[in-house]
């Protein structure tokens, strides 16, 4: 909720487009860190962006404070290219000759044996 609240205040802002266009930072404590580390990479699947960092709340610096007491938020846009099945804006984006529009999950999924998830 707290991701999605800041990503519509930059939306309305007009800083983004949508929450595929974003990479969020999320600085929270030890105990939050860990939780989340869980979910890995699909965490962004979590949270509808193109990619999730976490990082020690004392790093926060001018992170959005959130409902919670452990946890901030900073959203910036994505300097990456779309893919044109997914939609993420991921860094390898073009760097694979066969499919010089596809992320790799998706040529993975496309001609490879698909992804493994987990959680999201």
């Amino acid at each position: 909720t707290a991701v999605n609240k800041e990503i519509e205040n930059q939306r309305n802002a007009g800083v983004v487009k949508s929450g595929l266009a974003t990479e969020v930072m999320l600085y929270c404590d030890a105990d939050l860190k860990a939780l989340l580390q869980r979910l890995g990479d699909e965490l962004r699947f979590v949270l509808i962006t193109s990619g999730v960092s976490i990082a020690p709340l004392d790093d926060a610096g001018d992170a959005v404070e959130t409902d919670l007491s452990n946890l901030r938020v900073k959203v910036s846009v994505s300097e990456h290219s779309k893919c044109s099945r997914c939609w993420h804006l991921r860094e390898d984006v073009g760097s694979h000759e066969a499919h010089p529009e596809l992320c790799g999950r998706c040529i993975d999924n496309v001609d490879g044996d698909g992804e493994q998830r987990a959680f999201a």
